[in-house]
């Protein structure tokens, strides 16, 4: 019997990552992983899975995210072209170069849209939809949905925005992005490490962790955080890395707010009590991308019990999951005093916390980690 191998090629591997290889585990002889980062949460990789490690993923500048695209992806090429070529191929868009390897083979393989390129690179002005480059990758993403054995994606909108053939539908499946409450859990503000590591003290936490990118408006946390600075009992967090942190940086130097902290990421270990110390959670979508996606931070905050501020388009997928299930509200851009509004009401009216903290809670139990077993190349 032939022996049933499989190889993995994501630069950037987290939780969601780790669940769908193990999930894998009980239908392959071998399994091997490549990338670039691997950062295990409450599951961790099965021992039998073989890592082989990459370049790491930069995303402190445009120009740092394409170089490390490029070597990961060279690097991927290898490995696929001489060192595993019987292994069944899953990719994932991270590296977004992987979209041409997958074009060029003629294995059995599965491919995982996390983003929808060349679309968000047009959005980000790095390439233009005249040029030729975007037109070839539109093409070879065309070639790539009919080559795949199997296609998945996070969001109807997203499964939209690919533009997949009809006749390759059958192909594409849908797979919300989950989270793992059993990782999330109340911890006591006495016992809380994160607490004690910042030396903070009853106070109202407002929080945005994540990508401080350049489309991402997180300035609208510095804006909060002015609006409210008289408020001694809020305090703004910023935890992330991205083209915006030296900006927000330099601001915060220049302007000094009390109630303003700007974070580099939290160890992993660390995240639970994180989530547990945070009172609202932020999250936003740039416009362009209002159909695209969920933030995965989204459905963290719901585990964790949090209400959430949105800022993104009302049409959005993510404004219609926070909508739908009362567990926060939603904002344009320029709509920054209703959100410092709905900060104070959220602090000063427990009733109206309480029940979006119940709400979040249970949305969260829509969302487990039994998903990944519907990603599964079988």
């Amino acid at each position: 019997m032939n022996k049933k191998s499989i190889l993995f090629i994501n630069q950037s591997s987290g939780y969601l990552m780790v669940d769908i290889i193990n999930a894998h585990v009980p239908y392959y002889d071998e399994i091997v992983l490549l990338t670039g980062f691997l950062n295990p949460r409450e599951a961790p990789l099965n021992a039998k899975v073989r890592v082989k490690t990459g370049i790491t993923y930069q995303r402190s500048s445009s120009i740092k995210r394409l170089l490390t695209w490029f070597v990961f992806w060279l690097q991927s090429l290898y490995l696929i072209f001489f060192k595993y070529r019987k292994h069944q191929l899953y990719f994932v868009s991270n590296p977004p170069l992987n979209t041409f390897t997958a074009r060029w083979l003629k294995r059995d393989l599965a491919f995982l849209v996390y983003d929808i390129y060349p679309e968000a690179l047009a959005q980000h002005n790095i390439i233009s939809k005249e040029s030729w480059f975007y037109k070839y990758w539109e093409a070879s993403n065309q070639k790539l949905y009919k080559k795949a054995k199997h296609l998945f994606t996070l969001s109807q909108g997203m499964a939209s925005a690919m533009k997949v053939p009809e006749s390759e539908n059958h192909k594409l499946r849908v797979v919300p992005v989950w989270t793992n409450n059993d990782f999330f859990k109340e911890i006591p503000s006495s016992k809380n490490k994160f607490l004690k590591k910042l030396k903070l003290k009853d106070k109202f936490i407002v929080s945005y962790s994540g990508n401080l990118g350049k489309t991402h408006p997180v300035e609208k946390v510095f804006e909060m955080a002015e609006q409210l600075a008289q408020d001694d009992d809020i305090l703004f967090l910023i935890i992330g890395e991205g083209d915006k942190k030296s900006q927000l940086v330099a601001r915060q130097k220049e302007r000094q707010l009390p109630n303003l902290k700007i974070l580099d990421f939290q160890p992993t270990e660390l995240f639970p009590h994180v989530l547990a110390a945070v009172n609202v959670g932020v999250v936003t979508l740039e416009s362009d991308a209002a159909d695209l996606s969920v933030p995965s931070k989204t459905f963290n905050l719901m585990s964790a019990a949090k209400p959430i501020l949105s800022i993104a388009n009302r049409s959005s997928e993510l404004a219609h999951i926070i909508k739908t299930n009362a567990i926060g509200e939603n904002f344009s851009e320029d709509e920054l005093k209703k959100m410092c509004d709905f900060i104070l009401k959220l602090k000063t009216d427990p009733e109206i916390y309480q029940s979006m903290q119940k709400q979040s809670k249970k949305t969260s139990l829509k969302y487990s980690s039994k998903n990944a077993k519907q990603m599964i190349f079988v």
